[in-house]
């Protein structure tokens, strides 16, 4: 299949996709529901399904399987677009990572981001992303808050400083992804603006390496608008990388098939970053639900990248002058309705 295209769009052209996105269909409450395909093996079915941008997590594609897939990628026209350590999968960090109230814990996540530095950039991807899944607490004063925040910032320095030693100008972007639960009842970093101001608070010389990579479903599990959100990270420059998918209001993550649930927002997402010139990878974070075949494992991908391409050409058609005529006389009410005729 030919790769998937978003045009115009500056930058990054073609669209990404982890390796988590055609999954067994495990979910907390049951086990696989179909059979576990080989991560390497994900790679050509990621490439038939027209995605450019491969992405994966440290314990799904270890540093010794890195050559190889580098060969993989190049034999099928993909590349590297994302790299992530693990801080929520061993057990070691059941309680957190850089968060732990265990010392050795936190020497751990550390050395495991620092590892993730160094396959990100063999891999050749331009941005590290970490979502750290189990920085949080369930019960009250588990933690002491304020020593975890600025046990967040100690490490977020100290991995930041080891991306410039080793590798200067050519260090990887590290995104940070928020998420305000699950699976813990209450994350740190739970939404943008708690990771833009971690990013404020860190060392000045390693702030321009960390930015934020916003995820649609994340904002609105915890009931808040995913445009403001990417809005704000366009605002502070820290839009470094983007996950785009559908979430059914504030349930668990979803990982739904973009532009599924509310194709008028996502539309004006679309006219939000056509505006702001964004040349960032435009990439998937979905998920193969339980109930399809294995044949059927990458409609996920093509229904959402089908939905992206749609969605991007209408709001390039989308008359600005028009837009901007609404906002002056606020006529906010008209703007709802153009924005839906341009839509339908």
């Amino acid at each position: 299949m030919t790769k998937i295209l978003i045009s115009p769009k500056k930058g990054a052209q073609g669209v990404g996709a982890g390796v988590w996105n055609i999954g067994p269909g495990r979910d907390p409450f049951g086990g696989p529901t179909r059979a576990e395909i080989p991560i390497l093996d994900r790679i050509p079915l990621l490439a038939g399904a027209g995605i450019t941008y491969l992405e994966a997590h440290d314990i799904e594609l270890p540093a010794h399987d890195v050559p190889e897939a580098k060969q993989r990628l190049e034999k099928h026209g993909m590349k590297a677009g994302m790299y992530t350590p693990s801080f929520f999968a061993d057990p070691i960090f059941k309680d957190g990572a850089m968060t732990s109230n265990d010392v050795a814990v936190r020497k751990k996540a550390v050395e495991n981001a620092k590892a993730a530095v160094d396959a990100t950039v063999q891999l050749g991807a331009k941005v590290m992303v970490f979502w750290n899944g189990r920085e949080g607490f369930d019960f009250v004063l588990a933690k002491n808050g304020q020593k975890a925040f600025r046990r967040l910032i100690e490490g977020f320095n100290i991995v930041g400083h080891y991306a410039l030693e080793q590798y200067g100008n050519k260090a990887p972007r590290l995104a940070i992804e928020p998420k305000p639960n699950e699976p813990r009842a209450n994350m740190y970093l739970s939404n943008v603006g708690e990771a833009l101001y971690l990013i404020s608070r860190l060392d000045p010389k390693v702030q321009p390496l960390y930015g934020v990579n916003p995820e649609i479903a994340h904002s609105r599990m915890a009931g808040l608008d995913y445009l403001w959100e990417i809005e704000l990270c366009l605002e502070a420059g820290k839009l470094f990388h983007i996950h785009l998918n559908a979430q059914d209001a504030t349930r668990y993550d979803q990982d739904l098939p973009f532009g599924y649930l509310e194709p008028v927002k996502d539309l004006a997402l679309c006219v939000v970053l056509q505006d702001a010139g964004w040349e960032g990878i435009l990439a998937f974070d979905v998920k193969a639900p339980r109930t399809d075949i294995q044949a059927d494992l990458t409609d996920i991908l093509t229904t959402s990248a089908a939905n992206l391409q749609r969605l991007w050409t209408k709001a390039a058609e989308v008359d600005r002058g028009k837009v901007r005529r609404f906002r002056e006389t606020q006529r906010y009410t008209a703007l709802a309705g153009y924005l839906t005729a341009c839509l339908y």
